[in-house]
């Protein structure tokens, strides 16, 4: 009886495991094809060749072959950029495990090693990870969307405290267009952009490659409501997360 068996060392009990490309190595690309068809032609028994009619009809096979691909690529290339201006949802395996899904318009598409790649919300998503595709949205909608990150803080006093915050997008040409300008507010939370612009303005505004502040001149034992609005190449707005400050007494 046959059986099946794993590489399991004898003396730490480790299994040593093989990962193999994602390619599909059952399908025959029209190269494959090609290298199937000289060899065939270069071992061919000379006191009984190959037939003429046999051959002709062997390389319509492979004009068919290459003529199919062309169109699947053409038409996986025009669905790809179809889908730019349009809203989709996309979903992707993080590193823990998790499912990561945005649901946002797709910023543009990038073909990254023979891989389209959609920019979403600032996050970077494959062809196949597209999950369902809807309307379009507004031209007025920023670039990118900064509501799913928050600011942080850290190193607070009793008068002052220092926060940070991501880059809203993986794309780095979107994120060498983004400035940043941080407020400050003792009501709130304050969530939209005119709130965060109603509060007090802290440092020089539309800030470049800012990533941190530290917010000086704050009351001993006081709440403040932390927010950064970042404006897109477009001039754009839109908020973080706020965060909570509460200095020390």
């Amino acid at each position: 009886m046959g059986s099946s068996t794993s590489s399991i060392g004898s003396k730490n009990n480790t299994i040593n495991a093989v990962f193999s490309s994602s390619a599909d190595n059952a399908t025959l690309s029209s190269q494959d094809f090609l290298n199937l068809f000289v060899a065939q032609l270069q071992n061919q028994d000379f006191n009984n060749p190959m037939d003429n009619s046999e051959m002709m009809s062997q390389i319509t096979q492979l004009s068919n072959m290459q003529m199919m691909q062309n169109l699947a690529q053409y038409s996986k290339s025009s669905y790809a950029m179809s889908l730019v201006g349009k809203t989709v949802t996309a979903s992707r395996y993080t590193v823990s495990g998790g499912l990561d899904t945005t649901t946002g318009m797709v910023d543009k598409v990038s073909l990254v090693d023979n891989e389209y790649v959609f920019y979403i919300d600032g996050k970077t998503y494959t062809l196949e990870q597209v999950m369902e595709v809807q309307s379009g949205v507004s031209d007025d909608n920023p670039s990118v969307n900064a509501s799913n990150y928050s600011v942080k803080a850290t190193d607070v006093t009793s008068s002052s405290a220092s926060v940070s915050w991501e880059v809203p997008t993986e794309d780095s040409t979107a994120a060498k267009e983004l400035s940043y300008t941080v407020y400050y507010s003792t009501s709130g939370p304050f969530e939209t952009v005119s709130q965060v612009e109603a509060g007090t303005r802290f440092g020089t505004a539309n800030q470049k490659n800012l990533t941190n502040e530290t917010i000086t001149g704050l009351e001993a034992g006081s709440s403040y409501y932390v927010n950064v609005v970042v404006t897109d190449g477009n001039g754009l707005k839109s908020v973080y997360r706020p965060t909570l400050v509460l200095t020390n007494k």
